[in-house]
């Protein structure tokens, strides 16, 4: 188990590729967000992005699942304190996802046994980004933690 004081500015996890097909995206829809766009591929190839995409909750989705998958699992993580995005480029079916999380920032509080880390994700698809993500974490330090 990786804690605060192991992780280091700069440091990278990678992320798994994750491919995403038309099927998925029309039950994501479906169930969270049903807009012509993300769930009919006629109606979608007649609107503003020339096709089917994934809704973009779904694409912050696949994104938590990389970053606990290639992160989370290793990190003494308490829990999260913030999170920003932004969607760059339409995410299509077919495409396969991957990226990486790098520690951006860390700030100890020795007070609280933990620190607040801020780790910057890119998701790709293969070649151009489509999401970034910034996140702010507690995470535990080797002395506070405690099993629950």
């Amino acid at each position: 188990m990786l804690y605060a004081e192991d992780l280091a500015i700069g440091q990278r996890f990678a992320f798994r590729d994750y491919p995403i097909e038309e099927a998925e995206i029309i039950d994501f829809a479906k169930r969270y967000d049903p807009l012509s766009i993300h769930m009919d591929p006629v109606a979608a190839a007649n609107g503003p992005f020339g096709g089917l995409i994934a809704s973009g909750l779904q694409t912050l989705a696949i994104y938590q699942r990389l970053v606990v998958e290639a992160m989370w699992t290793q990190v003494a993580g308490v829990a999260g304190a913030g999170i920003e995005s932004r969607f760059l480029r339409p995410v299509r079916p077919g495409m396969t996802l991957t990226g990486h999380a790098e520690i951006a920032a860390l700030r100890h509080r020795p007070e609280r046994n933990n620190a607040i880390v801020t780790v910057k994700s890119q998701i790709t698809d293969g070649t151009e980004q489509v999401l970034s993500v910034s996140l702010d974490a507690v995470i535990h330090s080797r002395a506070g933690h405690r099993q629950f």
